[in-house]
């Protein structure tokens, strides 16, 4: 319990910080790494702090481990965001939760998405989920995914919704081209 609630209180400090430079528009500290072992870490976290069923959460690697270069606390604010918000809107509560990542085809960049089964998004809100303070439910202060967005832009990443076909709902991060990193 004790790492539970250190690591809430240093995700906590990390996001306001990452809010914070956001509105200063400081510079990232982008990175290059692996996202195999990211990924690991954090189902590992993100499981053990929400106090979630390790097999509710899986993550699929379409294309052996992938390189990235982000600011990895940024990475982890967005992949957070995004997962909560699965678990609490879109039916993570009882389905899983898939966190897949591989490269586009046919420009082989890399992306990241998180996808659930659950109600999904109404059309008439999917114009609006990423504008400040716009939440379709009561619960929530709208930041979520105005924040994810904007910290993916900071990266020269790209964050996209999709309605998922069958139900629910596919956040997708496409990564900037390795090409063109340095």
């Amino acid at each position: 319990l004790t790492d539970i609630i250190r690591n809430n209180a240093e995700r906590v400090s990390t996001i306001i910080s990452n809010v914070l430079s956001m509105s200063r528009r400081d510079a990232r500290r982008p990175e290059r790494f692996g996202l195999t072992p990211w990924l690991a870490a954090f189902r590992e976290e993100f499981c053990a702090t929400m106090q979630l069923d390790p097999a509710r959460l899986t993550v699929q690697q379409l294309d052996g481990d992938l390189e990235i270069r982000v600011d990895a606390s940024q990475l982890r604010q967005v992949v957070w965001n995004l997962c909560e918000n699965a678990l609490r809107h879109g039916g993570g509560q009882t389905g899983p939760i898939e966190i897949r990542c591989g490269r586009l085809k046919p420009s082989a960049r890399p992306y990241l998405e998180v996808a659930d089964r659950g109600p999904g998004i109404p059309p008439e809100h999917a114009e609006r989920i990423f504008e400040p303070f716009f939440s379709g439910q009561q619960q929530g202060s709208g930041l979520g995914l105005f924040l994810a967005r904007e910290l993916a832009q900071g990266n020269a990443a790209t964050l996209l919704y999709e309605p998922r076909p069958g139900g629910g709902t596919v956040f997708r991060m496409v990564f900037s081209d390795p090409s063109r990193w340095e």
